[in-house]
């Protein structure tokens, strides 16, 4: 799935904060192949969740990391997490790939 959607970088999506761990926003495609759903994350995992037909971006576990929906995992943020604690509650956020 992570090269479906990377075909479509860079991606810019208008992202919410929630819970203090993590963003997310509504995407205007549907990816097919949807495998490999799970309901925790990783710090820094990128995923898509095909329930709320949207990717997030987890930074910061909680005391509740089970997510009442799975989520797939696309890809990571592998620069550091901590900048996400200083974003506001709304954001736009362009995906692309590492250079």
């Amino acid at each position: 799935m992570a090269e479906e959607i990377k075909a479509y970088f860079p991606l810019t999506i208008s992202m919410v904060g929630y819970g203090g761990r993590e963003y997310y926003g509504g995407v205007d495609f549907y990816p097919e192949n949807l495998e490999g759903g799970r309901k925790n994350f990783e710090n820094g995992d990128i995923t898509y969740c095909e329930a709320h037909h949207n990717m997030a971006i987890f930074y910061a576990q909680t005391d509740h990391p089970d997510l009442s929906v799975d989520v797939i995992p696309i890809g990571r943020v592998t620069s550091d997490l901590s900048v996400f604690d200083e974003l506001d509650i709304r954001e736009t956020i362009t995906f692309s790939i590492a250079q």
